[in-house]
């Protein structure tokens, strides 16, 4: 079970954020779900900005890329009703 697997991995997926800008986070067409782009938003709200080596460190864009991923997982299961499974 994909939750499962989170879980040992000490990942929470946060409720899925809203769209910044004018877009759908999502959109399913048929058996396939698109998401949108997803920004490094932290749960308090704040976005990750910058370039690696000139104002974020690798270990800040390991961190921005993480984000990136957990907010796709959060836009999927919120698009599948909460069964990341499906």
């Amino acid at each position: 079970m994909i939750a499962d697997n989170l879980k040992k991995l000490n990942i929470e997926l946060p409720n899925a954020p809203d769209p910044v800008g004018a877009y759908v986070a999502y959109k399913i067409i048929g058996n396939l779900l698109y998401i949108s782009g997803q920004l490094p938003i932290e749960s308090g709200g704040n976005i990750i900005k910058g370039k690696i080596g000139k104002n974020l460190t690798l270990e800040d864009g390991q961190k921005a890329s993480k984000l990136c991923v957990v907010n796709i997982l959060s836009q999927a299961k919120k698009a599948m009703g909460g069964d990341l499974n499906k």
